[in-house]
């Protein structure tokens, strides 16, 4: 009977393994785009929860940009990771350009709120908010909250 040699076996693996480098290196990495998308929604879904609601300041209504929000879900147990972000992520106001790690809450006509949701509509949002993703490859990609209707783009 007539067998494949080790040596033969050794060629077709460094073959293949030339194939998947050249391959990887054509392939676009969409990393940061579903990260984006990914973000987009998740704000729309706490924007979504608050609408017809009247929750002054819930988990379901309100966004902290950090690691710990963005990588867990709600309902879910913490110890789960439902989606996990591989990009960097840093919020700005837009008129100042300040850093931006307060939370952001929705009210139950779907505008954000800077913080705690109050009835005076203080802390209703007055300036645009442009959140940062940021891959490894230092290639930005940026989505804008926009003050007093909440959209997002």
């Amino acid at each position: 009977m007539r067998a494949f040699s080790v040596i033969e076996l050794i060629f077709v693996i460094v073959i293949m393994a030339i194939m998947t480098y050249v391959g990887m290196e054509y392939i676009p990495d969409n990393t940061l785009v579903s990260d984006t998308q990914m973000l987009k929604q998740k704000i729309l879904e706490k924007k979504s929860n608050a609408i017809g609601y009247k929750i002054s300041e819930s988990n379901l209504t309100c966004i902290k940009f950090n690691k710990d929000w963005l990588n867990i879900d709600d309902n879910i147990s913490k110890d789960k990771v439902h989606y996990k972000f591989k990009t960097t992520i840093s919020a700005v106001y837009e008129s100042n350009k300040s850093k931006f790690d307060k939370k952001i809450c929705f009210d139950y006509l779907g505008r954000p709120h800077s913080g705690k949701v109050t009835d005076d509509l203080t802390g209703l949002l007055n300036t645009n908010i442009i959140i940062t993703l940021e891959d490894s490859h230092n290639k930005k990609n940026n989505i804008t909250l926009y003050k007093i209707s909440g959209s997002v783009r």
